[in-house]
């Protein structure tokens, strides 16, 4: 079920929230049991085969952690039901999402024409699957507590995360669930959620989807693409992403919110990012802690161990040196952000996607220790807003140049559409990428979404007075060059109410959002 849609806004919400009031008159118990069924109804919506899944995958993850605890008494060791739960886990990924690509590429070089056919990726595994390994990683490592069935079962499955994020920690979540809270509708609540999920509703309906036409056909044909063309569509791609995750996003943290649960922040304007760094940092920000809790730091801690076992040194000064900046630096970073490419598809173009940023990560680590100081040659203000604003423009470029093999069909297509847009080579066709949509329209499209993107607050900053998530990003701090705030005033009712209408008016043909299968 999509959010931009007329079931789950007309028919799914009312009918969970009224559920969340009556069983809140209860019990807890009545509250967790109602939001679990709800969440089960909402995934089972869109292929109901799929829960099958999704329940197999919960029992067993949960009857691991009865295992690790003892709660089912046994004398096997924790860290083997932890190894056998990961295993299970990936290999049940693995299956749906990488065996059938990886037989069609190896079958591609041996020139056979054996059709493997394909598996229906089922929603959310990717964010489900995570979230469960890092449950039991902590408690293995006595980091976590057992819930009960149900709990966990919510855990897992809460609807406005379930399909694409935020990826969840227990250790942020479960507390809002515990007993002594008032579980009934909460108005102020609703009202800043609410708000929050048509500020989403909109960027995705008006401002993400409208970028499609400008995308498709370069991405389709990047062969006959020119350097206008391309560079539309290029950047059009990264605003239809941009405005796209943001708008689950906010759709989904507003949708916490009005059951009065609070989401950890996903997106925090990273295309202000001044490096990569600092932009990995504002995007997918709960898979960024998720990959340096559960990969980097355990790669880089073995790779320390190694080192001071062969009498080498782990310090600071240690990173100053070319085999220590590449053992304890480049080496996990290149290796998580593989990892990462990985995660986020099968094939080629996924692996470069990551080792990309992989590269642009530590190229920014390699900067920051080696570079000087200089002499201010032009005055201080001037430099300071010159250096941000091309270091503003450098990660933003390098990001973009990422998201052609992140968009592009294969990794051969995206060679040729950024050859054909920033290299030597000129095609004859001026407007490959905009066949059916007009240049000025899409000009005009690019122009807004740029002032959007670099010149206004986001939602969080607009919202910053009701506290809209569990902590806000250290650059939401920093005021936007326009800056206004949301407030239960009759004007922001009817300019909301206005962009709901609109949206809605548009929701006859809804588009899934980018990450929906993943």
């Amino acid at each position: 079920m999509l959010f931009n849609s007329f079931p789950f806004l007309f028919i799914f919400l009312p009918i969970a929230l009224l559920g969340y009031q009556i069983a809140g008159r209860l019990h807890r118990r009545g509250v967790v049991v109602w939001l679990g069924i709800a969440s089960l109804a909402f995934y089972a919506y869109w292929h109901p085969t799929f829960l099958i899944i999704l329940g197999i995958s919960i029992l067993l993850n949960y009857l691991i952690a009865c295992l690790i605890v003892r709660r089912i008494p046994n004398s096997i060791g924790t860290h083997i039901w932890l190894a056998l739960a990961i295993c299970a886990n990936l290999g049940a990924l693995c299956y749906f999402k990488y065996l059938f690509p990886f037989l069609i590429f190896v079958t591609s070089f041996t020139h056979t024409n054996h059709d493997w056919g394909r598996v229906l990726l089922p929603l959310g595994i990717s964010f489900f699957t995570f979230t469960q390994i890092a449950y039991l990683v902590d408690l293995q490592q006595n980091a976590a507590e057992l819930q009960d069935f149900s709990s966990y079962m919510l855990f897992v499955t809460f609807f406005p995360h379930l399909i694409a994020g935020p990826i969840l920690h227990h250790k942020s979540i479960m507390p809002q669930f515990a007993e002594g809270r008032d579980y009934r509708l909460n108005a102020d609540d609703v009202a800043v959620g609410f708000s929050w999920f048509i500020m989403g509703l909109f960027k995705k309906v008006m401002l993400a989807d409208n970028f499609i036409s400008a995308v498709d056909p370069a991405f389709a044909a990047p062969g006959g693409v020119s350097r206008l063309a391309g560079l539309i569509a290029i950047l059009s791609y990264a605003l239809q992403l941009y405005f796209d995750f943001s708008g689950y996003s906010d759709m989904a943290l507003g949708l916490a919110r009005m059951f009065s649960i609070q989401f950890p922040l996903n997106f925090a304007s990273p295309y202000k990012a001044s490096n990569i760094i600092d932009f990995w940092n504002r995007w997918h920000m709960t898979l960024t802690q998720y990959i340096t809790s559960y990969v980097f730091t355990p790669v880089q801690k073995l790779i320390r161990e190694h080192r001071q076992k062969q009498g080498l040194a782990v310090n600071r000064k240690a990173l100053n040196t070319v085999s220590g900046f590449a053992n304890m630096i480049a080496i996990p970073t290149l290796f998580t952000m593989g990892i990462a490419g990985i995660w986020h598809g099968a094939g080629s173009r996924f692996i470069i996607y990551g080792l990309l940023h992989g590269g642009y990560i530590t190229s920014a680590h390699a900067w920051r220790i080696t570079r000087t100081k200089r002499p201010n040659l032009i005055p201080k203000w001037i430099g300071q807003q010159f250096r941000h604003i091309f270091s503003v423009g450098l990660t933003f470029f390098a990001v973009i140049v990422s998201q052609v093999f992140f968009r592009s069909s294969s990794t051969g297509n995206a060679l040729l559409l950024l050859r054909n847009t920033f290299g030597f080579h000129h095609s004859q066709s001026s407007t490959a990428a905009l066949s059916g949509f007009p240049l000025l329209s899409a000009l005009a499209l690019l122009v807004l979404g740029f002032i959007i993107v670099w010149l206004l607050p986001n939602t969080q900053q607009i919202l910053i007075n009701f506290k809209p998530s569990l902590a806000l990003a250290e650059s939401d701090a920093k005021p936007a060059v326009f800056t206004f705030r949301w407030s239960p005033t009759f004007l922001w009712a009817v300019m909301l109410s206005a962009a709901l209408v609109i949206s809605v008016s548009h929701f006859q043909d809804p588009s899934t959002f980018l990450y929906f299968q993943f």
